[in-house]
């Protein structure tokens, strides 16, 4: 009997906060903190209800994807929508979640902010038709040896200056050919 009651849990949605449209792709965001000594931070997660399909019945992000490191909630989107609420919290975002962009192949230029300390698991998997990478952090987001499965090795990711080794040092990171300071 308990173990009906738990499985259930196991079929869950992806739970995201609320979503916001950024450039002309709608991102979705997880709440992680409201405050602390960080301040308000998210996370960029997946809409849809599982790992293996988080895009389903979603409209995947396409050409330049750029994450930004502040974001202000749009509450009439997500599971707290309210239309009427005015919330003008600024989150941090600090991860981008395992899984959040698998299977967007539509993507071709990535930027990622100062603010993102780790990207998770498969993040970008399958994205294949990614073909240049910006961080603008100085110290490389952690990554799993997943995070940009199937994504060509060989494109530019650009990196802020006097970066380059730590870069090419860092897990995931150095699986990249064409590391470049800006």
């Amino acid at each position: 009997m308990i173990m009906m009651l738990l499985f259930p849990v196991c079929l869950m949605a992806q739970e995201y906060d609320f979503a916001k449209k950024i450039g002309g792709n709608t991102l979705y965001f997880y709440i992680t903190s409201t405050g602390g000594k960080n301040g308000p931070t998210v996370e960029v997660t997946y809409p849809g209800n599982s790992e293996e399909e988080p895009w389903k019945g979603f409209r995947k992000p396409s050409g330049q994807l750029v994450i930004p490191d502040v974001v202000t909630p749009d509450r009439s989107r997500g599971r707290n929508a309210n239309p009427d609420d005015d919330d003008t919290t600024l989150y941090t975002v600090t991860a981008i979640r395992y899984f959040a962009f698998a299977g967007c192949d539509r993507i071709t230029r990535l930027t990622l902010p100062a603010t993102v300390k780790e990207i998770g698991e498969g993040a970008f998997a399958g994205c294949k038709r990614i073909e240049y990478i910006v961080s603008q952090n100085p110290e490389p987001p952690k990554l799993d040896e997943s995070s940009f499965d199937q994504v060509d090795l060989d494109i530019p990711v650009r990196v802020p200056m006097a970066t380059y080794e730590a870069y090419h040092q860092a897990v995931g990171w150095r699986q990249f050919t064409e590391i470049t300071e800006y």
